[in-house]
């Protein structure tokens, strides 16, 4: 199970390694978490489908509930990364708003089981990882409202709190997504994104 390159390698032949070896690690938890569930998982499992020294998952995470929640910090910075490069690409306030609609389902369909672990409700955050957490959402959050601040000024979109945007966009998708991925929506994602994105328009758009 291959986790989406999110950004480019690091430099340096000793990096690549070592974060090469770390995704490894990530896939490989990814598998086992999926296919036993968090709790069920043991990191000699995580070792042994990763193909790595025990001592060095040790080095790189520290444990199982370490990695369980690199794993949830790191698909989440993918994901960011990856709808901010698509936003970027656009050129108008509606465009954009589509964008993260589209770009939402298409990277939960595309990576079904990373996405159906983001959803997850089993990971019991460290006070460190929920502050990362955090600085991951405002940082988000910031950068997409910097993208859309000209097209608010030019009156393409209604001035609402700038903490109301993503989740008025994203939220009904999202929402839909866990929904598809629990198997409780039989349409996948791909079959009612422009459905989505129109209605996510509608909810910003000027009036």
């Amino acid at each position: 199970m291959r986790l989406m390159p999110s950004s480019a390698p690091p430099a340096g032949p000793r990096a690549r390694a070592t974060a090469a070896r770390k995704e490894s690690v990530l896939e490989a938890a990814l598998s086992c978490f999926i296919e036993r569930g968090i709790d069920a998982t043991t990191i000699h499992d995580i070792q042994r489908r990763a193909n790595c020294s025990i001592g060095s998952l040790y080095h790189h995470f520290g444990s199982k509930e370490g990695i369980a929640e690199e794993l949830f910090l790191d698909g989440i910075g993918r994901l960011n990364r990856g709808m901010l490069r698509r936003i970027r690409r656009c050129g108008s306030a509606e465009e954009g708003v589509r964008a993260v609609v589209e770009y939402y389902c298409e990277w939960s369909t595309r990576n079904r089981d990373l996405a159906r672990y983001l959803h997850s409700r089993d990971i019991d955050f460290s006070e460190e990882a929920r502050d990362r957490l955090h600085e991951l959402h405002r940082s988000y959050i910031r950068d997409v409202f910097a993208w859309f601040a000209p097209f608010l000024e030019a009156g393409q979109m209604r001035l609402l709190p700038e903490d109301t945007y993503v989740p008025l966009i994203s939220g009904p998708i999202q929402e839909y997504v866990r929904r598809w991925l629990s198997g409780h929506n039989r349409e996948g994602p791909r079959r009612v994104k422009s459905l989505f994105a129109d209605a996510a328009w509608a909810a910003v758009r000027s009036r």
